[in-house]
């Protein structure tokens, strides 16, 4: 089933680390209302790895929830001297 691996990306426009996802084949949430949170793309998870998403995670909110919320944080940490993303 497509629809199940295709997801609908919304960024909170304040602030721009918090991403939410719905899956192609459900509903979209009253709170998603292009003002709070906007849209961003559509991802198909079997090609597509979106940095902080995860399908696991995102297939069990969606049964639970109906949205999926997840951050695209950059943890950096120091190796050899040099800064390098986590």
């Amino acid at each position: 089933m497509c629809a199940r691996k295709t997801f609908y990306i919304f960024a909170k426009s304040a602030d721009a680390q918090q991403f939410c996802a719905v899956r192609q084949d459900q509903p979209i949430p009253a709170m998603i209302d292009g003002v709070q949170w906007h849209y961003v793309s559509c991802i198909d998870t079997s090609r597509d790895k979106p940095y902080g998403f995860d399908v696991d995670d995102a297939q069990k909110a969606m049964r639970h929830r109906g949205v999926y919320f997840y951050r695209r944080e950059f943890i950096f940490s120091h190796v050899g001297g040099l800064r390098q993303a986590a």
